[in-house]
């Protein structure tokens, strides 16, 4: 099957949330006394990844969660939410290979673009990557107005590809999330592929992808 659009999550889809993520934690655990000097950084870092299940996290709940595992740990949920988003853009990159497929979708000239839950710091990703010079549109849920799964970002979506010929039934959605990604683009009628980030099992309470892959570009004879 030949799909006539295209849409992307962009945290490890398109680019590296995974790696950034441990480093923008490595920057914490350096920076809390109270934390390096009880707690060895793996075990440290095994602790960190509890606090963002299916690849997704609140920075806020998951420095209250912190704080009550180290006590002496300073800050507020709210400057940790800064300095969180903050250093993944420092830390960022697009996923090997991936701009390289980004490439041959606009060499291509497939319709596609980028759905991403998040705010302004999502933007920041985007330039600090380059993909914000490449991509069509990226769609930040929280500037929008509604977060995957809800339908009305999805939808919203469907309006910027801007092709009255496109139905959702036409659209692929590809996410690494099974209850944002998945769950979302299911329930609005598009056909789904599930990025699998090293995970060797989908969970069973999320519908089924119609395509699992380790990568982009497996994707290119869906498209092209």
């Amino acid at each position: 099957m030949k799909f006539k659009a295209a849409l992307f999550d962009m945290d490890d889809t398109l680019i590296d949330r995974r790696s950034a993520y441990d480093q923008v934690y490595r920057v914490l655990y350096d920076k809390h006394d109270v934390i390096n000097q009880s707690t060895n950084w793996d075990e440290a870092l095994d602790y960190f990844w509890t606090l963002s299940p299916d690849n997704a996290t609140d920075p806020k709940e998951a420095f209250m969660a912190i704080q009550n595992k180290w006590p002496g740990v300073t800050g507020d949920p709210d400057s940790h939410y800064n300095f969180y988003f903050e250093q993944m853009v420092r830390f960022m990159q697009v996923l090997p290979g991936a701009m390289d497929f980004v490439d041959w979708m606009n060499d291509s000239e497939i319709n596609w673009g980028i759905v991403t839950n998040g705010d302004q710091f999502q933007h920041q990703k985007a330039e600090a990557t380059g993909l914000d010079k490449k991509a069509p549109f990226v769609l930040a849920s929280k500037l929008f107005g509604v977060n995957k799964p809800g339908a009305e970002v999805f939808h919203e979506a469907v309006r910027l590809l801007d092709d009255a010929e496109v139905e959702t039934s036409d659209i692929l959605f590809v996410g690494d999330n099974p209850y944002t990604d998945i769950i979302g683009a299911h329930g609005v009628g598009m056909k789904t592929a599930w990025i699998r980030m090293g995970r060797e099992q989908y969970p069973d309470d999320a519908p089924k992808p119609d395509y699992i892959v380790d990568h982009v570009s497996e994707l290119k004879p869906l498209l092209g």
